[in-house]
């Protein structure tokens, strides 16, 4: 149970915040106006999704504009367009299914080992003696697997959702 705890803490702790700003939970942090789009790239050089720049202007009052980063944009915005978003860690979010398949994916991957140990640790308690079966090991690739697989299904359908609103509106 208490590998679970330390899951559920990390996962609160790391991907909730960009999930609850990415699916739009609250009010919208403000509004950012878009300088430049680009194709973004993670710390080894892949590709990461599109990343937009430009200047956030609060809706809290007393808070002045700055420079920000809209990270992993549903849309390559044209410059000068407008955008509802809401902050997480600093970083601008909105809908978009690269972001969406990212963060659930990373929920997917912190929850496996845990999910896994604490299967274990409930079975060796249960028999008295420390479990050597390997198929929690399974259990873990499998919950992996099912990570990746899931945060890639969600990802394709909510981008296409929102090409097709993007389309009929």
């Amino acid at each position: 149970m208490a590998s679970l705890a330390v899951a559920g803490w990390l996962i609160w702790l790391l991907p909730v915040p960009h999930l609850a700003a990415v699916l739009g939970f609250g009010p919208v942090d403000g509004v950012m106006t878009i300088s430049s789009c680009y194709d973004a790239t993670d710390a080894q050089g892949y590709a990461d999704g599109t990343d937009c720049t430009g200047t956030y202007t609060p809706r809290a009052a007393g808070e002045s504009p700055r420079q920000i980063t809209l990270d992993k944009a549903a849309t390559s915005h044209k410059p000068g367009t407008t955008v509802e978003v809401r902050m997480a860690r600093g970083r601008a979010h909105e809908l978009s299914g690269y972001a969406l398949g990212t963060w659930l994916t990373v929920t997917g991957l912190i929850l496996g080992p845990f999910l896994a140990l604490s299967l274990s640790f409930r079975a060796s308690a249960r028999d008295g003696t420390f479990s050597h079966d390997g198929d929690y090991v399974l259990l873990f690739i499998a919950a992996e697997f099912a990570a990746l697989v899931l945060g890639l299904l969600v990802g394709i359908v909510v981008s296409i959702g929102i090409a097709v609103v993007d389309l009929l509106g």
